[in-house]
């Protein structure tokens, strides 16, 4: 989405830690919108847009490695990486989805192999990316009064145990007058489920 004449960009970067076994138990970090929000003086945003973008600084390039997986002989193996963005801090991320209430966007990463190193064969490896963004989910942005949260979690990313990684966070979004039919609008969806 190309930026409108009224629209803010804000970025951020959250750092967020990966066990030795590849895996980080959900995590938040807050992108701070007090300077654009706030319920008293009717400012709000419209959040348009959302991009994420992993970085392992240890990595070549500081790339994220498109192979999640660690390969091991004659063993199959996944890895999972959900980011999602929300005004609503859950306790699980099993419970994140598109139609989650105060769920602005939600990107996944899944990696599945299957291994057969040890007898001399190969090994085959399916790599998705899916993103819901905010275009798909809001097309006329996502109003917001509050700061909002980024999550991360990540399980059997072996390719890189215990190490400190980066997410680099990109929103685009127009400030707008806050009305009483917005929060009205704002509570009815987060008691939708």
């Amino acid at each position: 989405m190309a930026k409108g004449a009224n629209d803010v960009i804000l970025r951020d970067r959250l750092q967020f830690d990966i066990d030795a076994n590849g895996n980080t138990a959900l995590v938040y970090g807050r992108v701070d919108f007090s300077d654009y929000v706030s319920i008293v003086e009717n400012k709000g945003l419209a959040v348009k847009e959302i991009r994420f973008n992993l970085r392992a600084p240890t990595q070549p390039n500081g790339q994220f490695p498109l192979n999640m997986i660690q390969l091991l002989a004659a063993q199959n193996q996944e890895a999972f990486v959900k980011i999602f963005a929300t005004t609503t801090a859950y306790e699980l991320v099993t419970d994140v989805g598109i139609a989650s209430p105060n769920v602005i966007c939600v990107y996944e990463m899944q990696e599945h192999s299957i291994n057969d190193i040890a007898a001399g064969g190969g090994y085959m490896i399916n790599h998705n990316d899916i993103f819901f963004g905010t275009p798909d989910l809001h097309p006329e942005g996502y109003d917001v009064v509050t700061d909002l949260l980024i999550g991360i979690a990540l399980d059997g990313v072996t390719g890189l145990g215990a190490v400190t990684c980066e997410l680099d966070v990109m929103i685009i979004a127009e400030p707008k007058k806050i009305t009483q039919k917005d929060l009205t609008q704002m509570l009815t969806q987060a008691q939708d489920l």
